[in-house]
């Protein structure tokens, strides 16, 4: 994946390093000319030095080559500006933000902002599995992290796909809350047969993601 990161510094280089060591390709834009050189001495990717809210530095990075924009300055609204350039004036499909005034995530996603996050410790994880897996739209960590709900859309190749909930194995400390069937809400049992276009909602702890997906996609 090509992915596009603007701003931030300790949980930035957390995101640096984890993706790259995937073999995504990373632009990182930053105003700091000093931050700019320790970055490209320590990691594999493209470094810009300029504000990321303009577009012409955007289109400096290539931003329109991107599958994922990830906003991380000190500025909610620089942040809001990055993402919605982004998605509405660059045709970017997935747009993440960080933001320092937990009242502003509302704001952000009835902006059209795929997600918005203030727990910063979290983001990693997040945007590791949504840019991973296309198929979850979306990632939401609660209780201060300790679980996470996803949302998967079930393809007809998925491993789980026209099998009854019963018959699939699945982590004890995981459990498919609730499948969203067309307009239909169904809270399932073990007789529950998983059918292509479900969208299951899963609940898990955060360290049985990769998991949890690999069962889902290409079974165990």
């Amino acid at each position: 994946m090509n992915i596009l990161i603007v701003g931030g510094r300790d949980t930035t280089e957390y995101l640096l390093n984890s993706l790259s060591n995937k073999f995504h390709n990373i632009t990182f834009i930053h105003d700091d000319y000093d931050y700019c050189k320790n970055i490209s001495r320590k990691y594999d990717v493209t470094v810009i030095c300029g504000d990321g809210s303009k577009p012409y530095i955007l289109e400096e990075a290539k931003i329109n080559k991107n599958n994922v924009v990830i906003a991380m300055t000190s500025s909610d609204s620089d942040n809001l500006v990055i993402c919605q350039l982004a998605k509405k004036v660059y045709g970017i499909k997935k747009a993440f933000a960080t933001v320092c005034n937990p009242k502003n995530v509302e704001v952000f996603k009835k902006l059209g902002i795929d997600t918005a996050i203030s727990a910063t410790y979290v983001v990693a994880e997040m945007i590791e599995q949504v840019t991973t897996v296309n198929e979850i739209y979306n990632f939401m960590p609660i209780e201060d992290g300790s679980i996470s709900i996803i949302e998967v859309v079930v393809k007809e190749k998925y491993h789980i796909s026209n099998k009854l909930l019963k018959d699939i194995e699945f982590s004890q400390d995981a459990i498919i809350g609730c499948i969203i069937r067309g307009k239909q809400s169904i809270i399932p049992n073990g007789n529950t047969k998983i059918l292509p276009h479900d969208k299951l909602i899963i609940l898990s702890p955060p360290n049985l993601q990769n998991t949890i997906l690999n069962n889902v996609v290409r079974g165990a």
